[in-house]
């Protein structure tokens, strides 16, 4: 098979692969497909001078492979930057509400309609709280240390 790709496809195609790899670096779930990935990317890497990409990707002689260089990680580090934003507060908000929400009803309740109203409602509230303050009405109680005396 052939696929045939304009430079500025190509370009997103580099993209693409970086946000890609970016994602599966970032967790130790996927160990063994990683050199897989590694390789298609190296492969698609290595076609950039024939795509005028060479302002994005560079072989390295320690690796032996190509990857993205600095000036193609200067663009692409910011889409990364505001994905981990929204995905903090997304996440957050929502382990906090589906916390609130078993505490009511218990661990062991199957999650319903009714209890997916619910969370959605709280998750929402959650929301809210964050975008008018941040993080600063959150406080940590840590239980489990030396208790205080008295004086």
């Amino acid at each position: 098979m052939q696929i045939e790709l304009t430079p500025e496809q190509y370009r997103k195609l580099l993209m693409l692969i970086f946000l890609g790899e970016w994602i599966l670096n970032g967790s130790a779930a996927n160990e063994d497909g990683r050199e897989a990935v590694q390789d298609v990317a190296d492969y698609i890497y290595s076609l950039a001078h024939q795509f005028g990409a060479e302002d994005w990707v560079e072989y390295c002689d320690n690796c032996g492979g190509y990857h993205a260089n600095q000036a193609m990680e200067e663009v692409l580090l910011p889409f990364i930057d505001e994905y981990d934003e929204e995905t903090f507060w997304d996440v957050l908000s929502h382990h906090l509400a589906y916390r609130d929400v078993m505490a009511t009803v218990g661990p062991d309740q199957e999650m319903t309609k009714e209890l997916e109203l619910k969370l959605w409602r709280r998750k929402e509230q959650y929301e809210q709280e964050f975008q008018k303050h941040g993080l600063d009405h959150v406080r940590l109680v840590f239980h489990g240390g030396k208790a205080k005396k008295k004086s």
